[in-house]
């Protein structure tokens, strides 16, 4: 009878260790903006439970279930209050960024990286203020193309320039506004002494209305050679040489269409540029130009 009554003590102990050791799970539904709303305007789905006093919550688009798009840390499941490590991630699995929170202020670093899982942004925050920033580009074979250093807090700016074997090219480093350049040719070394770190891009001459106008004035005299097919927006990659001149015009979107020939063909023979400049020099720069075409209504 008394092993009877202990093996019923042990069973009911476990059931009630069970019920307890269970975290309750929530649901929550999404909108394109990360909302939260009704499951039928719902795109996102999250679910989420208290783990080691934090408040974790994993999101996932509902068409890829199995697919983790969030990874989020909270003080509890109102999801108002961030703590701990947020992160993001691309349909292909590889990590998109990765951030820290105490108590809703980013702290530590916050760091970004492309579909390939190449870093292209490293940034440090303390008490939600940014101390650092790093930036990395790379050439098509995914070698570091160029590298730039700015700490806020000491006023310094470094950039770091590498050919496509990796090779370092050229750098600079400045303290304040003034800073030095050096280039690496043939084993040696060129310096320049800098007085500026402002850089500019590349503008068409009288900035977005006098393009505008432009534009419009060679698109309207062929608006009868357009097609539906035609509508769009055609992107116009090309070279701005220090003096203005433009060079290599192609489009990139859009090919074959009229709306790509006439764009390619206003902004070869078009008005000089105003060039981009770095540390208060022109210099040669590539630019990407959107020229939209919208039927009339």
């Amino acid at each position: 009878m008394k092993s009877k009554t202990f093996t019923t003590c042990i069973i009911f102990l476990f059931i009630v260790s069970n019920s307890f050791g269970q975290q309750r799970e929530y649901v929550y539904h999404f909108d394109a903006a990360f909302r939260i709303c009704n499951e039928s305007q719902s795109l996102f789905t999250g679910q989420g439970a208290m783990k080691n006093n934090l408040f974790i919550l994993r999101i996932w688009p509902n068409k890829f279930p199995d697919t983790t798009l969030i990874i989020a840390h909270f003080t509890d499941s109102s999801l108002s209050v961030n703590q701990g490590l947020f992160q993001s991630f691309y349909l292909n699995g590889n990590k998109e960024s990765e951030r820290n929170y105490e108590n809703n202020v980013l702290t530590g670093p916050w760091m970004h990286w492309d579909n390939a899982g190449q870093m292209t942004d490293s940034l440090i925050y303390a008490d939600g203020k940014l101390t650092d920033s790093g930036k990395f580009y790379y050439y098509e074979n995914h070698t570091l193309n160029t590298f730039n250093f700015t700490d806020f807090k000491n006023d310094t700016y470094q950039v770091r320039n590498f050919n496509d074997s990796g090779k370092l090219t050229s750098e600079v480093y400045f303290i304040g506004q003034k800073g030095t350049r050096k280039f690496y040719l043939n084993g040696t070394v060129k310096m320049d002494s800098l007085f500026t770190r402002a850089e500019k891009e590349a503008a068409f001459r009288g900035g977005l209305g006098a393009w505008q106008r432009y534009i419009t004035s060679r698109l309207m005299p062929n608006i009868k050679k357009f097609t539906e097919s035609d509508y769009g927006t055609c992107v116009v990659r090309f070279i701005i040489d220090t003096d203005g001149k433009v060079s290599d015009v192609q489009a990139t979107t859009m090919q074959g269409s009229a709306l790509a020939k006439i764009a390619v063909d206003a902004v070869a023979h078009g008005p000089k540029w105003t060039p981009a400049m770095q540390y208060g020099s022109p210099v040669r720069a590539y630019r990407l130009q959107p020229v939209t075409l919208a039927p009339m209504r």
